[in-house]
């Protein structure tokens, strides 16, 4: 790490790729790591993170080689040519879901923030309504135009002002030390520090609040020739950043905001006391979120475009592919394959990301909920699973064997256990609700029946 940094700090190293692919892995996840940290305690969650944190960079690590063996430029590309067209359909649907699900979690932050902002500058009531009418102008106004763009290195503006945001939340979130007025009744003893209970019910969001795998490749087709090499360096250095973002906001939210509250939720900005600088986070985490869904759009779009395009059968649609790309080999990537879109098709796919992630985001109330569904199943595949798999076909003599396998076996453990805990704290959670609206309904229907009956007694 040390090396990194100090390549990092080196004219000719490639600063705006440390901070795409930062600002690719963080985002939504980072409301919800002082849940985590209360779910596991403060000692399993800080492990579990520095563990999903290595694990993530070896797993971008061997994808990079593996690409680089097999002269591929996409995570779907790659496993065609190590496994053939079923796991590249795997890969693919199972990056099109990691990349949904997390549109679908910062859609639902915009949501539910940004109704709390309208409903307090208009002195109106919060509703559903609200909700979803935030969720559709931002992403009719911001979030799809920005989508369109082709490149990650044009969005770097947006990059930079993305980590500067998110290191002041670290920064506001520490600062709540001395600030919060609960911290007069603050009891260290009172903190948990190893909660096992919570392990498989955190592991699925901190593992899908480091995965970065299928925007790696993004990130790395944009290097130059010159620059290509320092894609270890990169990936280390995101991670790293990453990690202490989470780490501070996760720890010093769990420990100020526990002595306040019982259960604190997925989403740590509905307890932050509401004052000015509140409302300013507010602003910029709904800004953030609705011009972060455009970098996990771009792969989502490629993922969903090799699918379709091997399904292509017509010589007509064929002729054109090619024609378009023997007129644009400029835009042909570090090894030689070219994945343009026709801009119309462009259009569309973009269109049926963008607005079927904030139809699905309006349906779901439950952010905690949706990245771990996300994290507990695409995630562990795309992740660490599959990445497994690929680089033990494609190069089964230039990797650590044993590193790879328990890599590929942790994930799988991890897939199995966390849909099980994930889905059983759901039902659990929502059962008693369920028989409660059951019996208020039952009791209404009893309440009716005994009435008609006294009016059919008296006439």
């Amino acid at each position: 790490m040390y090396l990194s940094l100090n390549k990092f700090l080196q004219p000719n190293f490639p600063h705006k790729s440390v901070l795409s692919l930062s600002n690719a892995i963080v985002g939504a996840s980072v409301l919800s790591m002082p849940y985590c940290f209360q779910q596991c305690g403060i000692i399993l969650a800080t492990v579990l993170m520095v563990v999903c944190g290595i694990l993530t960079s070896y797993s971008c690590k061997i994808l990079i080689a593996s690409a680089q063996a097999t002269h591929s430029t996409t995570y779907e590309y790659l496993s065609l040519r190590v496994l053939g067209r079923t796991m590249k359909v795997i890969v693919e649907l199972s990056s099109i879901g990691l990349l949904c699900g997390s549109i679908v979690a910062y859609q639902m932050i915009v949501g539910d923030l940004g109704s709390v902002i309208i409903s307090q500058i208009f002195d109106i009531t919060n509703s559903p309504v609200i909700r979803a009418c935030v969720m559709i102008v931002l992403t009719c106004t911001i979030s799809f135009p920005l989508s369109l763009s082709e490149r990650f290195d044009h969005l770097t503006p947006i990059s930079i002002q993305s980590i500067i945001f998110y290191l002041l939340f670290c920064i506001y979130t520490f600062a709540q030390i001395w600030l919060s007025p609960g911290m007069a009744t603050f009891d260290v003893d009172k903190l948990a520090y190893w909660r096992w209970t919570g392990l498989f019910v955190s592991l699925p969001i901190v593992s899908l609040s480091f995965s970065c795998q299928t925007m790696l490749f993004v990130v790395y087709t944009e290097l130059s020739d010159s620059t290509s090499h320092a894609i270890n360096d990169i990936i280390d250095l995101s991670v790293t950043l990453v990690g202490f973002i989470y780490f501070i906001v996760g720890i010093f939210g769990y420990s100020v905001f526990s002595s306040l509250n019982e259960y604190i939720p997925g989403n740590i900005m509905q307890i932050y006391p509401k004052d000015l600088i509140q409302q300013i986070f507010l602003w910029g985490f709904v800004f953030n979120c609705t011009t972060g869904i455009p970098f996990m759009v771009n792969p989502t779009r490629r993922s969903l475009f090799t699918l379709w395009n091997d399904r292509v059968q017509s010589n007509l649609c064929k002729y054109l592919y090619e024609t378009i790309f023997l007129t644009f080999q400029q835009q042909q990537s570090l090894f030689g394959e070219c994945h343009l879109i026709p801009r119309q098709l462009f259009v569309i796919l973009t269109a049926v990301i963008v607005f079927t992630s904030t139809f699905i985001a309006i349906c779901i109330p439950n952010l905690e909920f949706a990245l771990a569904l996300t994290g507990a199943t695409s995630g562990q595949l795309i992740c660490y699973i599959l990445p497994a798999i690929i680089t033990l076909y494609a190069l089964p003599h230039g990797i650590d064997i044993f590193k790879t396998k328990l890599l590929m076996v942790l994930g799988i453990v991890s897939l199995v256990m966390c849909a099980i805990m994930t889905f059983e704290k759901e039902i659990l959670e929502n059962t008693p609700m369920l028989l409660s609206t059951i019996k208020t309904s039952s009791l209404s229907s009893t309440s009716e029946l005994t009435n008609t009956s006294t009016v059919h007694s008296s006439q």
